[in-house]
């Protein structure tokens, strides 16, 4: 090769490493592959790798990544080589469920670390292992010693990774306040800019965000999107959260932006069945069954939670829909069950003990939702669980409102201040709602001011199903009822497009192939349409749409 074509790749080299520590996936893409015209090398595969991964074409960017292995190994570097090997095995985990090749790229790994010095390396492999753990016990020690291994050999990726995961075994563990300081502290250093790699920044996010899934932790992805949102502007805001376009939804929903969730929810879902993938993290389908539940298209959730029954973070999904569907006994059943393997006193059975309440009070087993309360108030007391002292004090409301209880007003109140507090504007609007009935018969007035206040909370966020109730608690107190075009202000989004296509002379089956649901969702939603419009028949319906609906 002469001096100019050397120069050349080189260049493009140290151009490709600057787009992709920039962000700039596609002209990291452009420039190695610059590079690699004028000769492959390890170090243009790699990067090529490196920047196929960012842009979600992890088949490929495995292909290039193993040649690069293969590469420095022929040119005797094995730490690099080694390096490579371990994010094989992550890779072939994680986004494949290839536990076999898995296993393999990790055994490589090892034995080419056998004729290295001591060194990071050794830390990356601790770190491999703690990932691979299905302990939590053992994920935490290998954890441990990798951040060891990282604070002598003075790398901030290894260790901040390090961190992060020893926060997540530590979570796990049931060490949930520990552990989640962790987290926070890798975040904050990742989005100082401490780290040389974005793909340790991606990394710790997925990581942080499936630990808090795991803890129940709604606030603190809440607070941590604030600051991601300033830290992704200095880059493509899209295409840098796009390593996992759950987190990404995650980060939308946090900040109030529940379409663009939806969007990133649908388009993940998608991507993983058409590539046959795994979800890096919290399974797509499992969040986006349970907008499908607010929504009230619960056959569709019924098909994205099909699959995911031994996954854990599809379990709070999986109740809901039962409570939604009225089968409060196979919530409990499921709760309990998983209860019984975290432990009752654990915080990271708050989130489900606030369920299990539900239920009960939903089988009129009063006494066991008393006792699923209790077992909140025992995890709230120790400081700062304000999330778990609002889920106990909505838990005893609506106990007290199923028993009659005059307390149950000053209890729900507590827990909207609570939810309110914290920015869990969900939370806060359901309470609000059982706050508008447990007030119904005292002082109607008031429960339609606090109905129609929840109603507004609701639909701006989704919750389309309990919308609907805060509209049917308001016509029920006698709240005036909307004709005309004011009308539709009280059809959900979804109402709204089945009237559309009403009023375009489609019948059920063809509404519900043109919204790709089932028929059966799309007769639903016709009677609730019925009911708020306050027409009989699908004639009068029909008219309705033909008048006043936008063509």
């Amino acid at each position: 090769m002469s001096c100019v074509t050397t120069a050349s790749a080189e260049t493009s080299l140290a151009a490709g490493y600057e787009a992709l520590a920039n962000g700039d996936w596609e002209g990291a893409r452009s420039a190695f592959e610059m590079a690699l015209d004028v000769g492959e090398t390890p170090e243009a595969l790699d990067g090529l790798g490196r920047a196929l991964w960012w842009l979600r074409e992890e088949r490929d960017a495995v292909v290039q990544r193993e040649r690069a292995y293969a590469g420095f190994r022929q040119e005797g570097e094995l730490a690099r080589a080694a390096r490579v090997a371990l994010w094989l095995s992550r890779e072939y985990e994680i986004a494949f469920g290839n536990a076999a090749a898995a296993r393999g790229w990790l055994a490589r790994a090892e034995r080419l670390l056998r004729d290295v010095a001591p060194g990071a390396e050794r830390g990356w492999l601790d770190l491999a292992r703690s990932e691979g753990a299905r302990n939590p016990a053992e994920a935490a020690r290998a954890a441990a010693s990798a951040l060891e291994v990282a604070l002598a050999a003075d790398d901030p990726d290894l260790e901040l990774r390090a961190l992060a995961q020893l926060g997540f075994a530590e979570v796990s563990l049931g060490h949930v306040d520990e552990g989640l300081a962790r987290l926070d502290e890798a975040m904050a250093a990742a989005t100082s800019g401490e780290p040389a790699s974005l793909e340790t920044f991606a990394d710790i996010c997925c990581t942080l965000m499936l630990a808090c899934e795991r803890a129940g932790d709604a606030e603190r992805p809440q607070q941590w999107s604030q600051v991601l949102e300033e830290f992704v502007r200095r880059y493509d805001h899209v295409t840098l959260l796009a390593f996992c376009r759950t987190c990404c939804a995650d980060v939308y929903a946090a900040n109030g932006r529940i379409d663009a969730a939806e969007a990133e929810l649908e388009a993940a879902v998608r991507e993983l069945t058409e590539a046959g993938q795994r979800s890096r993290c919290i399974p797509p389908a499992a969040r986006l069954a349970e907008i499908r539940i607010l929504q009230g298209r619960f056959d569709e959730a019924e098909q994205l939670l099909a699959g995911l029954e031994a996954e854990p973070e599809a379990l709070q999904a999986r109740v809901s829909l039962r409570l939604a569907r009225n089968d409060a006994s196979a919530a409990s059943a499921l709760i309990v069950r998983r209860l019984d393997e975290l432990g009752w006193t654990n915080l990271l059975s708050a989130p489900l003990l606030s369920q299990l309440a539900d239920a009960r009070v939903a089988e009129q087993r009063l006494n066991g939702a008393q006792a699923a309360a209790s077992a909140l108030d025992a995890i709230a007391a120790t400081p700062g669980r304000e999330r778990v002292t609002a889920l106990a004090a909505a838990a005893h409301g609506r106990i007290a409102l199923a028993e009659g209880d005059e307390d149950a007003s000053e209890l729900l109140q507590a827990a909207v201040n609570g939810f309110a507090a914290l920015g869990q504007r969900l939370d806060a609007a359901r309470a609000r709602l059982d706050l508008a009935r447990s007030l119904a018969t005292v002082s109607p007035e008031v429960a339609v001011d606090t109905a129609r206040h929840a109603h507004a909370e609701l639909e701006a966020l989704g919750a389309l199903r309990d919308a609907d109730e805060a509209a049917a608690l308001m016509r029920s107190l006698g709240a005036k009822s909307r004709s005309g075009p004011r009308a539709t202000g009280l059809l959900t989004r979804r109402e709204l497009e089945v009237l559309h296509l009403l009023g375009e002379g489609l019948a059920n089956r063809e509404i519900a192939e043109r919204l790709f649901i089932s028929p059966k969702t799309a007769e639903h939603h016709l009677s609730r349409i019925y009911s708020k419009l306050g027409v009989r028949t699908r004639a009068e319906a029909v008219a309705f749409a033909v008048r006043h609906l936008d063509g």
